[in-house]
């Protein structure tokens, strides 16, 4: 094979690689704010509960959801018995999964849970 033709195929793959890696931006945001949400209901010097995380993402392009700045997530925890709210919160994190803020929210507040938005 020659160097060109090497060249060419190494830069088409660097250019598709975004829509192609299994490594999301979105889902390292969300697991980062769902990590953060939980960790921040736990009592006092115990650790983070268990957490089940209920999100069915948006429809965007490869390349917006890719090249995406940051991610806002609008968290909700339930009581696996009675399915009452517990806590709510309101998460930013940007695509490498550091949290950008985490305001927490009265239960029973009226806002969507777990959307994201631009």
């Amino acid at each position: 094979m020659d160097i060109r033709k090497f060249t060419l195929a190494a830069a088409a793959v660097a250019a598709i690689s975004p829509s192609i890696s299994s490594a999301n931006p979105e889902n390292v945001a969300l697991n980062a704010c769902a990590h953060a949400f939980a960790s921040s209901i736990a009592a006092p010097g115990s650790a983070a509960p268990a957490y089940k995380v209920d999100y069915r993402g948006h429809a965007a392009s490869a390349m917006s959801s890719y090249y995406g700045r940051d991610y806002t997530f609008y968290l909700r925890a339930h009581d696996p018995k009675t399915g009452l709210t517990l806590a709510r919160a309101t998460c930013s994190a940007d695509t490498s999964g550091k949290i950008v803020a985490l305001r927490s929210e009265p239960a029973d507040a009226s806002s969507p849970a777990l959307a994201a938005q631009f």
